[in-house]
């Protein structure tokens, strides 16, 4: 059986980033359709440290996470309506060789180009920030304003207010082939169980070109 189904913006993966681009895309009063092989954060988004981190990020993506420590994370659990326990109390990268102290070198340099706040430090001072810390740290970078939370209550607390605003969620559905017309994706092939889907984007590019709300 063959059903179609159509949207202004079809997402594939139902993890924090597919919940959260849902649920600030709805926001903007687009139609969204979210298509989930498993289960909601059934990966890695509901599994992992919680880290809310900017210090070690590739270039590319520090910007977007310094934004979103700034201006995102303080305010996440009451935008949502669920305490995503966010906490903002830096990080730590630890050096214990030459090798070690050099990357971490590298990394800092760089961000320190784009405005973060982050530094080396000995491993005294790394000590005096965590006093239990093995003697073998002999340096650090430090970033005080990194942070973490709870990676289950930040997906779920996206899902549950993107249904809200009205996300279709699709779950138990592989994606099997997309579609290109002149370069861009315009129609994608899913399947869950008998069924057969046929997803159909319908927002022009240009339409999602929008400032951020």
């Amino acid at each position: 059986m063959l059903e179609k189904r159509e949207a202004d913006v079809i997402i594939i993966g139902g993890g924090i980033m597919g919940c959260a681009t849902a649920y600030r895309l709805a926001k903007q009063g687009v139609d969204v359709l979210v298509l989930e092989k498993k289960e909601i954060g059934n990966g890695g988004s509901c599994r992992n440290a919680g880290g809310v981190r900017q210090s070690a990020r590739d270039p590319k993506e520090l910007p977007l996470a310094m934004y979103a420590v700034a201006n995102i994370w303080p305010h996440l659990s009451e935008e949502l309506g669920v305490d995503v326990e966010y906490h903002q109390g830096g990080n730590l990268r630890l050096g214990l060789t030459e090798k070690d102290i050099k990357v971490l070198e590298n990394h800092t340099a760089k961000s320190l180009k784009l405005g973060l706040d982050v530094k080396m430090i000995s491993g005294d001072e790394a000590r005096e920030i965590c006093p239990y810390m093995s003697k073998e740290v002999v340096a650090a970078s430090w970033c005080p304003t990194d942070g973490h939370a709870n990676p289950l209550k930040a997906t779920l607390g996206f899902y549950r207010k993107a249904l809200e605003l009205g996300v279709t969620f699709i779950t138990g559905v592989k994606v099997e082939a997309l579609e290109k017309v002149k370069g861009r994706v315009r129609r994608m092939m899913a399947f869950m169980k008998q069924t057969k889907f046929c997803c159909v984007p319908a927002m022009s590019p240009e339409r999602l070109r929008t400032p951020s709300a």
